[in-house]
């Protein structure tokens, strides 16, 4: 069991971690570059390794109970909720995997148990369905009796986008709003938790939109996969996999079997670990250095500074000697004229012979 003071050191530097991956985030979904791009998709991986370790900590830390009201949670740590919303956008954001249809139920379950969660701290009502069953709106219209039910589907439909566009537009400015605020140093608690709040109403009506738009392309990915299938099979065609890929899991915020149940829709296991545990395996990964190598790596580290110090130096003589000759620099075509001079009266070895028998 940690002690309290491990819990707090563990709170501080897990809000650093996540502000590092939310910034990461942000810049991500600002930039111009191309999401397929291999800048791009490094910083998704790298923000998704943030935030997969940024939820092990707050599962450690048993930060929230579904016995518990949004009243009773810290307000330094409302943010925290947002974690599998923000797992679940960048996992959409993976290209070039194999398995496309994985990616697809992935993010499901994050977006599925960010909605779940919320819902049971009342920050939400509306229905959740669960993961690998939802269906995208032009299905649920397919299904339905008569030419009439259709049209008023199709009309509830679109009424249902207006006004979750016009309420998304209100909180958007409404946070902006809240935002410039949270740069005051005299901030109230409430204004913080109102800000919070916000941002949570945001991304809960993303999550709906993602949701949708997942929904919308397992049909595609099922049709495309039958049609693959067949290729394969009428040329004897196996594509063999590396055995090297790990598939992707997700890491929901929970701790035991019960919080699973709650929480995890669909998510096979997760890994219990004690503080040790997640340090030891992230030493085992190579991400932390070994404890025992720390040591030797201090006090080698001097060394190899005064080393790199004097060999830039010596680079940088050597390129402006290359530098003065290029240019015909007349002093130091001079001086090299005069030092081979000398070479050539002065052989090496001849120095002073005189005490020499």
């Amino acid at each position: 069991m940690a002690s309290n003071s491990e819990i707090i050191d563990s709170k501080e530097s897990l809000s650093e971690l996540f502000d590092k991956g939310f910034d990461l985030f942000n810049d991500i979904n600002q930039t111009k570059e191309a999401t397929n791009s291999p800048k791009v998709q490094l910083d998704v991986k790298h923000a998704m390794r943030i935030f997969e370790e940024a939820t092990k900590l707050v599962s450690l830390v048993d930060m929230f109970s579904a016995n518990e009201n949004f009243d009773e949670i810290p307000t330094e740590n409302i943010k925290y909720f947002l974690l599998p919303a923000l797992l679940g956008t960048l996992t959409t954001k993976i290209c070039g995997a194999d398995d496309r249809m994985h990616i697809v139920d992935v993010a499901e379950i994050y977006f599925v148990d960010f909605l779940k969660r919320l819902k049971s701290y009342g920050l939400t009502d509306i229905q959740i369905p669960e993961a690998n069953k939802i269906e995208s709106e032009e299905t649920a219209i397919e299904r339905s009796k008569s030419n009439a039910e259709m049209i008023t589907e199709m009309v509830n439909v679109r009424n249902t986008k207006i006004q979750r566009y016009t309420e998304q537009k209100e909180l958007e400015s409404r946070l902006q709003i809240l935002k410039q605020g949270m740069n005051d140093l005299n901030i109230d608690d409430d204004s913080k938790r109102e800000y919070f709040k916000t941002l949570l109403k945001i991304y809960v009506n993303q999550a709906l939109d993602e949701l949708r738009s997942l929904a919308d392309e397992r049909p595609i990915l099922e049709h495309m996969k039958k049609i693959n299938d067949g290729d394969k099979k009428s040329s004897h065609f196996h594509k063999t996999r590396n055995p090297s890929t790990q598939q992707l899991k997700p890491i929901i915020i929970t701790r035991d079997e019960i919080q699973k149940q709650v929480y995890g829709a669909g998510y096979p296991s997760l890994p219990v670990l004690t503080v040790q545990e997640f340090y030891d395996q992230r030493v085992k990964d190579g991400d932390w250095p070994d404890p025992s190598e720390r040591n030797k790596m201090n006090a080698t580290c001097l060394q190899d500074i005064a080393n790199n110090d004097s060999n830039a130096q010596q680079d940088h003589e050597d390129e402006e000697k290359e530098k003065m000759i290029e240019q015909d620099d007349e002093e130091s075509i001079n001086r090299a004229r005069a030092m081979d001079e000398y070479k050539d009266n002065h052989r090496r070895g001849w120095g002073n012979r005189n005490n020499r028998s």
